[in-house]
């Protein structure tokens, strides 16, 4: 964990002997499971969660009931209130109605890009945990974006919110190792437990006032933009390697696939294998045994070990090949 050069704290004189050790008024704005670890461990310090901050609920099912989201659901079961989940966060009643409050800082994880009248209410801002290295994976997608990339480090940032796109001032940043079989929801877990370690951190600096912060360098950013179901064919032409980590990152959101006999299949599970042989053309089913079939990429095989059909539950490859017979040749899209 690092911390780094001085900001200036305007308005916090005597903040410190107006509370007792380690306890503050938290607004917690957030959306998605991510942030439970984060909630559970302001709960755990003692600090006073005065009001959270959520999506609305949607509709979700062949039945469209409506659904909050996962805050919203340990928020109502913790009976933290109250719960806002404002359409817009610029809208002068809900800014009034946070205003009102009285929070010391706001904690943002994972939620939306949050305007100025609302970032700047309390008097120590309001500071995000980001699941990246900043400046590296800027966006809403940082986890998924840094797998996808083959990348074999990440990292946690706990940063205080400006006008930008998580471009704000450092005040903590741990870093973390991606195995190399790790998927996006075995990844999250581990980040969402770190980054709740570092906003305790964070807030005992905050409460003591010698909080150190550094600025981000621009020209290191790289982005880390949302997923889109597009993205998300399998491209033959590219290497094994590249397309395991998509899967990786696909998972479980929108879930790498390819098209074989006309059928969608998502790749729950698959693995590169180098080939030294002379390939046949990218695409083509290249191996087929009892437990797995192979299809060529440029280089290497990619080893399909789980499949799920378009409709159905996800099944190992030995059960999929049970019921379609596969030839080597079968070209896939």
């Amino acid at each position: 964990m690092t911390c780094l050069p001085p900001l200036p704290s305007a308005g916090l004189s005597g903040f410190s002997d107006l509370l007792p050790y380690h306890t503050m008024k938290i607004v917690f704005l957030g959306t998605s499971g991510f942030g439970i670890p984060a909630i559970e461990s302001l709960i755990a310090s003692g600090h006073a969660i005065v009001g959270v901050v959520t999506t609305p609920g949607k509709p979700s099912g062949r039945g469209r009931t409506v659904c909050e989201s996962a805050i919203a659901c340990f928020a109502r079961e913790h009976k933290l209130s109250p719960v806002l989940t404002p359409q817009r966060l610029d809208d002068s009643v809900f800014v009034n109605t946070v205003k009102s409050l009285g929070a010391d800082c706001a904690v943002v994880v994972a939620f939306r890009l949050l305007p100025e009248a609302l970032f700047a209410l309390p008097p120590l801002g309001a500071i995000n945990i980001h699941a990246s290295l900043l400046p590296k994976y800027r966006g809403p997608a940082p986890i998924q974006r840094a797998i996808e990339a083959g990348e074999h480090q990440t990292g946690v940032t706990v940063f205080r919110i400006d006008r930008g796109i998580d471009t704000g001032n450092i005040l903590l940043q741990e870093p973390l190792e991606i195995g190399p079989l790790e998927t996006t929801p075995q990844l999250s877990e581990r980040m969402a437990n770190l980054g709740a370690r570092l906003l305790v951190a964070a807030l005992d600096c905050l409460k003591r006032g010698d909080c150190v912060y550094r600025k981000q360098d621009p020209s290191l950013a790289t982005p880390a933009p949302k997923l889109f179901k597009a993205e998300a064919k399998l491209d033959w032409c590219k290497p094994a390697r590249t397309l395991f980590n998509k899967i990786r990152a696909f998972k479980p959101f929108p879930g790498a696939f390819f098209i074989l006999n006309n059928m969608r299949l998502t790749v729950e599970w698959a693995v590169p294998v180098d080939d030294q042989t002379p390939p046949p053309a990218c695409g083509t089913i290249c191996g087929v045994t009892g437990d797995h079939f192979d299809i060529q990429c440029a280089p290497g095989r990619l080893r399909v070990l789980v499949v799920k059909p378009e409709g159905k539950g996800a099944m190992d490859a030995a059960a999929f090949l049970r019921g379609h017979q596969l030839t080597e040749g079968t070209r896939c899209a």
